[in-house]
């Protein structure tokens, strides 16, 4: 499931950025003063000092680093906790709801920002040194739509999710909250570069066997494997689908783009029925609108009070020039300026139906490109078919699957988080887990 995670998270982390120094970022909200009830750590002993420290650090609104990190962990453990501590730092600040203290160990229970429940256990060695070093998140548990909507407003994040019985080509929604906002879909619009993919295969104006061409330029939006091949090699029109979906690959979506046209996936838009697609228009590629919400210049404002006319000249004057990422806004969201690609959970569900319905003929691979990674544990004898697509950007975190159940009947579940600050990777994985049960909760027939 991690690999799964890790693959949605080129988007999540944006993979462009993700080579960068981390920079600085606008602090999140500062823990709460102490005072009455706050949980106080002793510090008379090893693994109390470090629990005490771990806290410190985790809150601090300074970066972790391998300095910090030195006077925490003994030394052969120092480059595997830097990358821990540096995850969970984006989820601060940490409430302490209570410590146990033993022998050589320590362990923090913990509420995150986001509201997970999450717990690091600590190891100190003869030195008083940090030689393990473990958090884990814990899966709120879901037994009704009403546990699915008080966790995710316990997020913090602005949210939509929708679960849709697929009736006639129809959704026809059985829960969900928010459904008809418009919210950053992060790489669930990677499912409109598929639709029209698989629309110019049918025309046929495209075919599965056309071969893309690799340049440095196409690189720097990052990539999954793909970046590793030489300037000028060259990769089929379904190999590129199949990394776009599979592994969220930012070069192949943008080869795709090129190759098809931004008219085609406009025309996508209109199809899948998206509520707005002049929101969409002129349909930005990554690396135009990575170079708008990340890149040097800094153009988000002009970007959040452009005309449409103004953001079309924009997007125009980033693609001709060389992207450069700023690492200072690596981990700032865009989406506050609406330098993202929107959609609803309305629309997620038509866009996923509409992939389904069309993938006859000539747009057969659709079907198998979309459920190469299924993104979610489900047993396959319940569900036998799942197609997903999700993504993220700092600030934005979203998932989608289109699933048969065992019966044959089709569904499609939803979720769009949306926050004013960047997050780590455990809230993904823990997301995984209310999507799990919000699964469980489907009235499917026995």
């Amino acid at each position: 499931m991690r690999r799964s995670i890790a693959a949605w998270k080129t988007a999540v982390t944006l993979t462009a950025l993700a080579a960068l120094a981390a920079g600085c970022a606008p602090s999140p909200a500062s823990p709460a003063d102490p005072g009455a009830g706050e949980v106080t750590i002793s510090t008379k002993t090893p693994p109390g000092l470090r629990a005490k420290q771990t806290m410190d650090m985790l809150n601090s609104d300074w970066p972790i680093g391998p300095i910090g990190v030195a006077t925490l962990a003994a030394p052969d453990k120092v480059e595997q906790v830097v990358t821990t501590m540096e995850s969970l730092w984006w989820d601060r600040p940490f409430h302490l709801d209570s410590v146990d203290i033993r022998a050589g160990a320590a362990t923090l229970h913990l509420t995150t920002s986001y509201g997970a429940r999450q717990d690091i256990r600590l190891r100190t060695d003869d030195n008083g040194m940090v030689d393990l070093f473990k958090p884990t998140t814990e899966a709120p548990p879901i037994h009704s739509w009403h546990d699915v909507d008080a966790v995710l407003s316990r997020t913090g994040a602005r949210y939509s999710y929708q679960a849709s019985r697929i009736e006639g080509g129809e959704c026809k929604r059985v829960a969900g909250t928010n459904t008809g906002q418009s919210l950053p879909l992060a790489s669930i619009f990677k499912l409109y570069v598929l639709l029209a993919v698989a629309n110019e295969v049918k025309a046929g104006a495209v075919s599965w066997d056309d071969q893309l061409t690799i340049t440095g330029r196409a690189k720097v939006v990052g990539s999954s494997g793909l970046e590793e091949l030489p300037d000028g090699a060259h990769v089929s029109v379904r190999r590129a689908a199949e990394k776009m979906i599979a592994t969220s690959d930012n070069m192949a979506t943008d080869l795709l783009i090129d190759h098809v046209g931004t008219r085609a996936v406009e025309r996508a838009l209109v199809a899948a029925g998206h509520h707005d697609p002049a929101s969409m228009t002129p349909f930005p590629t990554m690396y135009e609108l990575f170079s708008v919400g990340w890149g040097k210049p800094d153009l988000r404002e002009q970007w959040q009070h452009g005309s449409p006319q103004e953001r079309a000249k924009l997007l125009q004057q980033a693609n001709s020039r060389p992207y450069e990422p700023d690492p200072i806004r690596a981990h700032v969201p865009a989406s506050a300026y609406g330098a993202e690609w929107y959609g609803s959970a309305e629309d997620i569900c038509r866009v996923h139906v509409a992939l389904q319905a069309g993938a006859v003929g000539k747009a057969a691979p659709v079907k198998e490109i979309m459920s190469a990674v299924r993104g979610i544990d489900l047993p396959r004898a319940d569900w036998p078919y799942i197609g997903a697509k999700a993504g993220g950007l700092p600030g934005d975190l979203t998932f989608s699957w289109y699933a048969l159940d065992r019966g044959g009947q089709p569904w499609v579940v939803s979720f769009q988080l949306n926050w004013p600050r960047d997050h780590g990777k455990s809230v993904g994985s823990w997301m995984l887990q209310v999507a799990k049960q919000a699964f469980g909760l489907l009235p499917v027939r026995s």
